[in-house]
């Protein structure tokens, strides 16, 4: 007869006096370093970026012809009235954000920092630079 304390053991496991398997419940993925995640990335440069950011509209379509973000998000920061530089700047940045963060790939980075330093504002090639050497790209 066992009896169960608040763990939980699986049905199908053997136990036996003298082992104790321990069970992994975090997933593993390529990027589990943290702090070189392109989420975590990006997420440390996005103050800088949101203040550098100059002309968002641009910014919004070369995104969207590079498939980083989605047409809702383009359309928004194109035609939305009233919406302050900053503000578009943000929606552009979180629609990368929103795509790291569900497929977690430094693909999609890399290409955000394409787009970055195709502008030529020196402040964005900065931060693209940067963010790529976090990648360990450069």
């Amino acid at each position: 007869t066992s009896h169960t304390t608040g763990s939980h053991v699986p049905s199908s496991s053997h136990t036996t006096s003298h082992t104790t398997v321990p069970v992994i419940t975090t997933p593993t993925t390529s990027s589990s370093t943290g702090d070189t995640s392109p989420y975590d990335i990006l997420k440390r440069h996005t103050s800088e970026l949101l203040g550098i950011i100059s002309d968002p509209d641009k910014l919004a379509v070369d995104l969207w012809s590079a498939d980083l973000i989605p047409d809702p998000v383009k359309d928004n920061v194109l035609n939305t009235v009233g919406l302050y530089r900053f503000h578009k700047a943000n929606q552009l940045v979180d629609g990368v954000y929103r795509s790291l963060k569900v497929f977690n790939s430094p693909d999609i980075l890399v290409q955000f920092c394409e787009v970055l330093k195709i502008n030529q504002d020196p402040g964005l090639t900065r931060i693209a630079d940067e963010m790529l050497k976090q990648l360990r790209i450069m």
